[in-house]
């Protein structure tokens, strides 16, 4: 239903300024509401202001998470929020219990107005330098929003390129875009943590592999494009840029550098980033830092002959780790199938093609430069893969196939060898 809006709003918006295919506002609704930032058309030329409010409005609800955001409607109004809204808010963030719903969701609002508001202001003082007053602070509550909400939508042609020797643009925007990637729940409880506690094994798992990640995916792009695309630069701003790459392909989807000038090398390394995305119940896509911390610790513990998984002192239920397992499964599968069909119906080298896919299903938003250029059916499969990216794979299939189980039966064991 939003985006359904957003596509009319956006067709309406553009009607008598640039007029807008009826698939292309499909398409940029889509990307904003899933907060991907593939776009069809350039977001800061070609679309009128009011498209581009337009646009933020949709970034916004779809990075607080639909739920998240029609459950403070009522809260705004004064309302009293039902059982059944608040099960499927904190179903949404990965919880199994109403409780608290309410001072969490409030958490939530605040913590995105306090953050998105002082990444506004950071970014508003950066951009004096190069704009108007009014233009610097439109560009800045505009990249704040998109940062946060980890879309990638940018008023700029060339996204963030041409601020790359710069330091307080990229910084604040990686800043914005960690904060929204680690997830609500992370963040209110490092927020609300007494001093001297521990956090809870969930939330050490989400910090310890985003830190691993950021800094494993800077080290491999700097190896990759050191005598390719940062060939000439200082030494600094290849660590810079380098950086702000890795932290932005976790679903985010700016770029202070050239993506279609990069190596087939650091193209790969981008993809492996953007398949394992943000965490859960953030503004991110992805496979998830929790889905791949659990394989990562199952195959640590099948290799040392254990037969439970253990994070932080505490059993991870075998439920768990099957679901995670379900989850790679599905999600690659989709991957390797939408770029077989993808490739037949596009005229795209299949490096291309590839990341545009991977791209699209993570919720990303970088872009070797064909999204523009597809085909109709093209544009259409990226829709449903941005879809399904922002909803979850799995939470789609279940919702179509799962049936319960109410058979008693236990069936004798095999051996399959691996």
């Amino acid at each position: 239903m939003l985006i359904a809006s957003g596509t009319f709003l956006l067709w309406m918006g553009n009607l008598f300024y640039k007029p807008l295919r009826l698939i292309d506002a499909l398409f940029m609704a889509t990307s904003a509401v899933c907060v991907t930032g593939l776009v069809v058309v350039d977001t800061g030329n070609f679309l009128s202001l009011f498209s581009q409010w337009v646009v933020l409005l949709l970034i916004q609800l779809g990075g607080l998470g639909v739920m998240t955001a029609f459950t403070a409607l009522p809260l705004i109004r004064g309302s009293k929020i039902g059982i059944r809204q608040r099960l499927l808010f904190t179903g949404g963030l990965g919880l199994n219990t109403p409780a608290g719903a309410v001072r969490l969701l409030v958490k939530i609002l605040e913590m995105t107005l306090v953050i998105e508001l002082f990444g506004a202001l950071l970014l508003f003082g950066a951009f004096l330098e190069y704009f108007e007053p009014a233009r610097a602070m439109y560009n800045a509550v505009f990249h704040s929003v998109s940062a946060f909400c980890n879309a990638g939508f940018s008023t700029f042609s060339d996204s963030l390129v041409a601020f790359s020797e710069t330091g307080t643009i990229p910084g604040t925007v990686m800043a914005l875009i960690v904060l929204g990637g680690l997830g609500f729940i992370p963040l209110s409880e490092v927020a609300s943590l007494p001093w001297g506690k521990r956090l809870s094994p969930y939330c050490r798992l989400v910090l310890s592999v985003t830190f691993t990640l950021i800094i494993a995916g800077s080290l491999l792009l700097l190896i990759s494009e050191w005598n390719g695309l940062f060939r000439g630069i200082p030494f600094h701003l290849k660590i810079w840029n380098a950086l702000f790459q890795s932290i932005t392909a976790r679903t985010a989807g700016f770029n202070t550098i050239s993506i279609p000038a990069m190596s087939t090398t650091g193209l790969f390394v981008l993809c492996l980033l953007m398949i394992i995305g943000a965490s859960p119940g953030s503004t991110g896509g992805g496979m998830k830092t929790t889905t791949f911390g659990i394989l990562a610790l199952s195959s640590i513990t099948d290799i040392r002959g254990r037969k439970e998984v253990v994070l932080s002192g505490h059993r991870l239920p075998p439920q768990t780790v099957q679901k995670a397992f379900t989850l790679t499964f599905l999600y690659v599968g989709t991957i390797l199938g939408s770029a077989f069909i993808l490739s037949l119906t596009e005229p795209f080298g299949f490096r291309a093609v590839f990341f545009e896919v991977v791209s699209a299903l993570g919720t990303v938003g970088l872009s070797t430069g064909i999204t523009g250029e597809l085909s109709d059916t093209g544009k259409l499969i990226l829709i449903l893969l941005m879809f399904w990216g922002r909803v979850g794979i799995v939470t789609f299939v279940y919702g179509m196939l799962e049936k319960e189980d109410k058979t008693r039966i236990s069936y004798a064991d095999t051996n399959v060898p691996i």
